[in-house]
């Protein structure tokens, strides 16, 4: 009986898999070079990096910061308000006389200088008023040519009146002569003075109308000048609503004239503020709208209060040559209310507050150092050290941590990124003593 023969696919598969098992072996002892070798050397690099990590010592980090300066000083303690600029000399260009408006020469925003010809009126109605004054003067003059040689004027009398009017005039000044008595008096002795001759050429005048007659053509010369409109000063033009050909009348606003060159600021402070203000005290003057602070003073403090508001105006005048400001600007006056002399001063920024406490970083090399302090008067730049507590100590001339502090270590590395100037803004009020220093006992 015929056996079946075998398929050879089981016995290649068994040997394809005992082959790849010894091959796995063979790389396997390969690898460790019969004693490990190569598997040790790994294991010793990798121990020999750690340790060198763990030998390095890590770097500290600096913190960047701003720097300020501890001075001695003044402190001065401002009083606020705000208010707008105004200029103390603009005026409205009338018409003093009635009449057609010939000319006109200037425009709006002209500068024009004091006496310049604005505008002219017709003038020709006014040249024969003054010509028919002319002819009545010369009128009265013939009249009284014609009685010259009646006329005769006690001039003995004339001195004598004035002499004893004087003393009427000395009596009544001082009190001796109520007024009713000075005017019974002084008729008195003007009819004496009359009947004596003192008056004569006068009485003359009178009578032949001469008096009025020179009165009439002096205000028809008078007229006649006003028909040319001038400027009463140097300044700007505005509001020019004129042209030529235009009837005016009189009274009638022809334009308005600004000088700038001198301008105020009405500011208004409060009641409560008044106390500590004088004529004279400084003043910083803030102008938001060119950025500009200028130094200047209290010119005028209003003698009244406004009820409503519960303030008082107070007037800083101010030059403006360069028109750099402008009337109706809004204002932030700081004015010098008191100043306390002799103090150790801190920026505002320098001061933390920590636990409650006053805190300080003092600048020690390139350490920074917390100091705490106890704080006494302070203005919107700078603060008092009355005493400092733990830390150190604080003089003038040290620098202190204004920035980048608020999550500062004592005895943090730092690098200063820059100094702030120590910058006084009230020096100009203290320089020489200042007549608003006040003592210790003031607070």
């Amino acid at each position: 009986m015929r056996r079946p023969v075998s398929s050879p696919a089981p016995r290649t598969l068994g040997s394809a898999l005992v082959l790849t098992f010894i091959l796995a072996i063979g790389i396997g002892c390969s690898g460790s070079d019969g004693d490990g070798s190569a598997a040790d050397s790994t294991a010793a690099d990798s121990a020999s990096t750690d340790s060198t990590v763990a030998k390095k010592p890590k770097k500290e980090k600096s913190i960047r910061v701003n720097v300020g300066q501890v001075r001695r000083g003044d402190l001065v303690m401002p009083v606020f308000a705000d208010g707008a600029i105004r200029t103390p000399r603009s005026v409205e260009i009338r018409a003093k006389v009635g009449g057609e408006l010939r000319q006109v020469l200037v425009r709006d925003g002209d500068r024009v200088r004091k006496g310049q010809l604005l505008a002219r009126i017709d003038p020709r109605e006014y040249e024969i008023s003054l010509e028919e004054s002319r002819y009545k003067h010369l009128q009265a003059l013939s009249q009284i040519a014609a009685e010259a040689d009646t006329l005769t004027v006690n001039s003995a009398a004339l001195a004598d009146f004035a002499a004893r009017r004087k003393d009427l005039e000395k009596a009544q000044r001082s009190g001796n002569l109520s007024r009713d008595e000075y005017q019974a008096q002084l008729l008195a002795l003007e009819m004496e003075a009359l009947q004596r001759g003192a008056f004569r050429e006068a009485v003359l005048q009178q009578r032949t109308g001469l008096a009025d007659a020179r009165m009439a053509e002096e205000r028809a010369q008078l007229n006649l000048e006003y028909t040319e409109i001038r400027a009463p000063f140097a300044g700007v033009v505005q509001g020019l609503g004129m042209v030529a050909g235009q009837l005016l009348t009189v009274n009638q606003t022809v334009c308005t004239l600004y000088n700038n060159d001198e301008l105020e600021a009405v500011v208004n402070v409060l009641e409560a503020d008044l106390g500590n203000l004088a004529e004279g005290r400084p003043v910083l003057l803030a102008i938001p709208a060119t950025g500009d602070t200028i130094e200047v003073a209290v010119n005028v403090i209003s003698p009244t209060l406004d009820q409503s508001t519960r303030t008082c105006e107070v007037l800083i005048r101010f030059p403006n040559p360069d028109a750099r400001f402008r009337p109706g600007m809004f204002v932030r006056a700081r004015i010098a209310g008191v100043v306390f002399p002799d103090k150790l001063l801190i920026p505002q920024d320098a001061l933390l507050i920590r636990d409650d406490r006053p805190l300080v970083f003092k600048r020690d090399g390139d350490r920074a150092k917390w100091l705490y302090v106890t704080i006494g008067l302070r203005n919107d730049e700078w603060v008092e050290i009355l005493k400092v507590h733990s830390g150190g100590s604080l003089a003038a001339g040290e620098e202190v941590v204004v920035s980048d502090h608020l999550t500062l270590a004592h005895e943090a590395k730092i690098k200063v990124r820059k100094t702030i100037p120590t910058l006084d803004r009230w020096a100009f009020a203290t320089a020489g003593g200042g007549s608003t220093t006040v003592g210790e006992s003031a607070r």
